[in-house]
């Protein structure tokens, strides 16, 4: 725990000036969304497994002849969940001589010092809100899996494969929808999420859906639709998230902010997997000879039920050149 900058700032000392808790500032964290607009699954596998059954046409003009088609099959589909952990450790002796001393205690256990429930239980600025604010923003939807280094901490963001690095891989496998509606520009994005919508299979247009975009073009696609004239302060009419004559809406995700992919799937088909799940809510707290420490581990995975069903603007990536 750095507190080297109190300390410089205002004396290697405490001195009661009536200094609390409201006086200690920070950004806000991002809330969780994403988990949201899935399917819940529970489960005790660490890969969760589907099975897609296809019937290929099948209708055919009469023989007598004896012609089977041979036009069912099925495929398997794996949903991989990934083991996230918190490690932390801290000196709550590093506070009690400095400006930060009202969070000491007389209680001999650090332990139970009220730097300790600060630090985990703070609604913005706490373990708790960070670890939904890092699954939002760096694993959900930008999340690349990478192999730890034994005894080194992983990096944030390559815990898990998110939506993105799925959506891609689909699209190279030619098992993901692709859907090529141009490079995003804030004064076309209105017509490009109509051409979007377009290209999703007949079939399909009827159900309803979110078309997920980051919270960038989500604005842009308000102020285009305004600017097309779905939008005027002296009369009754407003904008809202629906595509017009569909039952699909536009949805941002905080997940895949600073990035230009949008995709669609019915809510029944994107699956928000956990395993031990209350264990992310539920940090163990240790004091060893004064110092302290926070720990605890979850399972979780995100992704498709059938890759069939998922529209996204992503291309293939150009090899070589």
């Amino acid at each position: 725990m750095d507190v080297s900058e109190i300390v410089t700032a205002f004396g290697a000392y405490y001195e009661k000036s009536a200094q609390n808790k409201n006086r200690i500032l920070g950004m806000l964290t991002q809330g969780l969304v994403t988990p949201g607009i899935c399917t819940p699954i529970k489960t005790d596998d660490t890969i969760y497994k589907l099975a897609q059954l296809t019937i290929q046409k099948i209708v055919q003009s009469f023989q007598k002849g004896w012609t089977p088609k041979h036009a069912t099959a099925f495929t398997p589909n794996e949903l991989k969940l990934f083991h996230f952990k918190v490690d932390e450790d801290i000196w709550p002796d590093d506070v009690e001589a400095s400006w930060l001393g009202f969070l000491a205690s007389e209680a001999v256990s650090r332990a139970e010092w009220p730097l300790i429930k600060y630090l985990i239980e703070h609604p913005d600025q706490g373990y708790l809100a960070k670890i939904n604010s890092d699954m939002e923003l760096e694993e959900y939807g930008k999340g690349v899996y990478q192999d730890p280094t034994p005894g080194t901490p992983g990096d944030t963001g390559k815990s898990m494969n998110g939506l993105i690095h799925q959506l891609q891989a689909g699209v190279e496998a030619e098992t993901i929808n692709s859907i090529n509606i141009g490079a995003l520009s804030a004064d076309t994005i209105f017509d490009q999420v109509e051409l979007f919508v377009d290209g999703i299979a007949e079939v399909y247009q009827h159900v309803k859906m979110d078309v997920c975009l980051s919270p960038r073009w989500y604005k842009a696609y308000f102020r285009d639709k305004r600017a097309n004239g779905y939008y005027d302060y002296k009369s009754s009419r407003d904008i809202n998230a629906e595509i017009d004559f569909t039952p699909q809406q536009v949805k941002a995700l905080p997940s895949i902010s600073g990035t230009d992919t949008i995709f669609a799937t019915p809510k029944n088909n994107l699956l928000h997997l956990t395993k031990k799940s209350k264990n992310k809510t539920n940090i163990k707290i240790e004091e060893y000879r004064r110092n302290v420490s926070f720990y605890c581990d979850w399972w979780e995975g995100i992704g498709f039920g059938m890759n069939a069903a998922v529209w996204t603007n992503l291309q293939k990536e150009v090899q070589g050149g």
